[in-house]
C-alpha cells in the first residue's frame, strides 16, 4: 500500500525526528504493553481489552507508514468500505498518527500531539464539491453527536473534527467497533506541556467545538514522552 513520507519530519527508514509523531512510533513499536495498558483504561467503559490491541501503524517493518482513505481503510481490515467512504469523503482525508485491529474486530484510531499548539491548525482548505461534501457529513456527525450544527468545525480545529467524522462513519456507516484514542505526551523535551496544561487545553477545545458532553467511543489518553 501507499506510503506517505515526510522528509522534513522523518529519516529514510520513516523514523520521525521528534515530536508527538516520534513519541508514537516509540510507544507502537517499543513500549506496545504501557500504550495497549493507557489505551485500555481510558476506555474501559467499553470493555476494551489490552491483550486484544493489535498496532498495525506505524509499524518500524513497515518503515513507519501511516495510512489515510482507502489505505487505512484496509490496513484496519475494513477495506469493503471504501465505496461508502468515497460518498463519505474526499480523497485527502485524515491521516491517522497509529491504528490498530481489535482480536474479534474492531480498531483504535490515533490522534497524538506533544504540545498543545498542535491541536491548531490552518482550517479546511477544500473548495467546491469537496467542501460541500465535508460539510455534509460533519453535519451528520454534529447530529449524531446531538450538537449545534452552526457549531464551527472548519476552522483552526478542522483536524479534531475530522477525526471525529471518521469515528461516526466507522461506527454509524460501516458498523465497525471503532474507537477513538487522542493521545497526549506529557513532558516532551523539545516541547514540554503538564498534565495540568493538557487538562487546561483540552476543555478549551472542546468549548470551541461545542462539546458539551462526552464522546462515545473517544477517550484521551496520557502518556509521558519516552525520550
Amino acid at each position: 500500500m501507499p506510503c506517505p513520507k515526510y522528509p522534513s519530519r522523518t529519516g529514510s527508514t520513516g523514523r520521525a525526528y521528534a515530536g508527538s509523531q516520534r513519541q508514537i512510533q516509540t510507544y507502537v513499536n517499543e513500549r506496545t504493553s504501557e500504550l495497549n495498558h493507557a489505551v485500555a483504561e481510558a476506555l474501559k467503559a467499553y470493555n476494551l481489552r489490552e491483550f486484544a490491541i493489535r498496532w498495525v501503524s506505524p509499524l518500524a517493518a513497515d518503515d513507519y507508514c501511516e495510512y489515510r482513505d482507502k489505505e487505512f481503510l484496509e490496513i484496519i481490515g475494513a477495506g469493503h468500505l471504501a465505496p461508502k467512504l468515497r460518498e463519505f469523503w474526499p480523497r485527502g482525508g485524515p491521516c491517522w498518527d497509529a491504528l490498530a485491529r481489535l482480536d474479534g474486530g474492531g480498531c483504535v484510531l490515533v490522534e497524538a500531539k506533544s504540545h498543545f499548539p498542535e491541536v491548531y491548525g490552518k482550517g479546511c482548505g477544500a473548495s467546491g464539491g469537496s467542501l460541500s461534501l465535508i460539510q455534509s457529513s460533519l453535519g451528520r456527525t454534529k447530529e449524531w453527536l446531538g450538537m449545534n450544527p452552526d457549531a464551527d468545525w472548519l476552522g483552526r480545529l478542522y483536524q479534531s473534527a475530522n477525526r471525529l467524522a471518521f469515528l461516526y462513519f466507522l461506527r454509524q456507516i460501516g458498523k465497525v467497533d471503532a474507537y477513538l484514542a487522542n493521545v497526549y505526551f506529557t513532558g516532551d523535551r523539545h516541547s514540554p506541556t503538564t498534565r495540568q496544561e493538557w487538562d487546561t487545553g483540552i476543555r478549551a477545545v472542546s468549548d470551541q467545538l461545542g462539546i458539551s458532553s462526552p464522546v462515545p467511543y473517544s477517550a484521551s489518553v496520557f502518556l509521558e514522552a519516552a525520550e
